[in-house]
């Protein structure tokens, strides 16, 4: 089945078009609007084509398809959280992402079973859960009928694609609380207002080899420690950096950046004596 994309392939044009759109509502969008593009091509293939056999049928639905349909949930969450933001009184932001957190916990902890089976990679279930045949009466709710065409759902792929979702999002959330600065009164430490004008790929790779060259706290800082500082002091926000960071092993030049800032520090150096 060479119509369906791979995951890394997926993920790589969510990180270009995030990179693309300085707003991120624009980027959201443009987002979600991929999502659902591939979901509408995905369903024309199985509408189609079928599958091959009953195994290739329970990747597809267990995987691929929750994949796709879990990141436009997770774009249409964090949308929908930006959209709002603007509406939350001045100081009650950290509430704010709090109570959408708590939501979200709820939802994950309603849904603990299922979350502990696809971490375990169980397939104890799977003919059950992600076979059309056997979708029966149950069946969970989702967006754009992509939980309800017979044809292209079984009883828990909208199921996992919404955990898959809300594992996004509360990793968004989670950022955004440690994104939060102190009042300057209560800190210690007052950034200057800096504008990252690089790519986020950039600034992971700089925040991977910081953490690695063990030059923050005599090499005691944690990586998260030195990722949240770049974003503070750039007011950028990394995501799922460890995500970025295998895209970055598998780039061709995995130290692009700081092989620049090695290159630019000697062309200076070199200017100096000529």
């Amino acid at each position: 089945m060479d119509w369906i994309r791979s995951q890394t392939e997926i993920e790589s044009e969510l990180l270009q078009i995030e990179q693309s759109f300085f707003n991120p509502l624009v980027s959201y969008d443009k987002i979600i609007a991929f999502c659902q593009n591939t979901l509408e091509e995905y369903r024309s293939k199985v509408i189609k084509n079928g599958f091959p056999d009953e195994a290739s049928e329970i990747q597809f639905f267990k995987k691929e398809k929750p994949f796709v349909y879990g990141l436009l949930l997770q774009y249409i969450h964090q949308l929908t959280f930006e959209l709002d933001v603007p509406n939350i009184t001045y100081g009650r932001d950290d509430d704010f992402v709090n109570e959408k957190m708590q939501e979200v916990t709820a939802f994950l902890s309603s849904h603990k079973d299922i979350v502990l089976y696809l971490e375990l990679e169980s397939k104890a279930f799977d003919s059950q859960f992600f076979l059309r045949k056997n979708r029966g009466l149950v069946t969970y709710p989702g967006h754009h009928n992509y939980s309800f065409d017979s044809q292209f759902c079984t009883s828990h792929d909208g199921l996992i694609a919404q955990i898959l979702g809300y594992q996004g999002f509360q990793q968004y959330l989670q950022n955004k609380l440690d994104m939060s600065v102190p009042n300057r009164s209560d800190s210690k430490l007052s950034f200057p207002q800096i504008q990252w004008t690089g790519s986020k790929v950039a600034l992971t790779e700089l925040g991977f080899a910081l953490y690695h060259s063990g030059a923050i706290n005599h090499g005691n800082a944690s990586l998260k420690m030195v990722m949240r500082l770049l974003e503070q002091v750039t007011a950028t926000d990394l995501g799922d950096y460890h995500h970025t960071s295998i895209r970055l092993r598998n780039r061709s030049n995995p130290t692009k950046f700081v092989d620049k800032l090695k290159h630019s520090l000697l062309n200076w150096m070199a200017d100096l004596d000529s």
